[in-house]
């Protein structure tokens, strides 16, 4: 009887510091892009050299994050610089580029594609996809999704625009969750019910050898 008021007080002592720990530790999240500049996207090469050109200027932020979830922060501020590309430059044209993204001191490369379409009037640039980057550190992981985006330049200019990702984050050493912890006390419970029942029987045996 004793084992089992043990474990069970065991059980409750870790409950309760589950149910009133306090809040998950804030982790800073640093993010710094490098930046990038694509010049003569398109051009076929009779047209105004330097156009059309697409700068995504380098960029830092930070953000304290607790547990799980995920939010939206900036990676580059866009400027789409257009012109005259030259006679036979209509159309679409597809383009890849990179650029480093560092999280809390950890850089990794960022690899996008992207396309620009090129029309009578209006040109159009756009970021159509990325490879999803995760960075992984002690206590938790982030996953870097970019978000899909376009600018429309119209004759000869500069048009500005932004480019953003979607930053998940994962705990890595998650809680118990005080549901697991009531299965763990079930278990433990039946196990020392099974030690108490098996204790009981060697008393017995030994008790009716004795009397034999």
């Amino acid at each position: 009887m004793r084992f089992l008021t043990k474990i069970s007080m065991g059980l409750l002592i870790l409950v309760a510091s589950v149910a009133f720990a306090p809040a998950t530790k804030a982790d800073p999240i640093v993010i710094q892009t490098g930046g990038f500049s694509l010049t003569n996207l398109g051009n076929d090469g009779t047209g105004t050299s330097g156009f059309d050109t697409l700068i995504g200027s380098a960029a830092s932020s930070s953000r304290n994050f607790s547990g799980t979830g995920s939010f939206v922060a900036l990676l580059n501020q866009l400027t789409f610089q257009t012109g005259f590309t030259g006679f036979n430059s209509a159309g679409l044209h597809d383009f890849t580029f990179s650029q480093n993204l560092t999280i809390n001191g950890v850089t990794k490369t960022l690899n996008l594609v992207g396309q620009i379409s090129i029309g009578q009037f209006v040109d159009t640039v756009r970021v159509v996809s990325a490879a999803p980057l995760t960075f992984t550190f002690n206590t938790f992981s982030v996953t870097v999704n970019v978000l899909p985006t376009s600018i429309d330049g119209f004759g000869t200019g500069d048009v500005c625009g932004s480019l953003n990702a979607v930053f998940v984050v994962t705990n890595n050493n998650p809680v118990p969750e005080p549901a697991t912890l009531t299965l763990l006390g079930l278990g433990l419970a039946g196990v020392a019910a099974k030690l108490r029942k098996r204790r009981r029987s060697l008393l017995q045996s030994a008790t009716s050898g004795n009397t034999t």
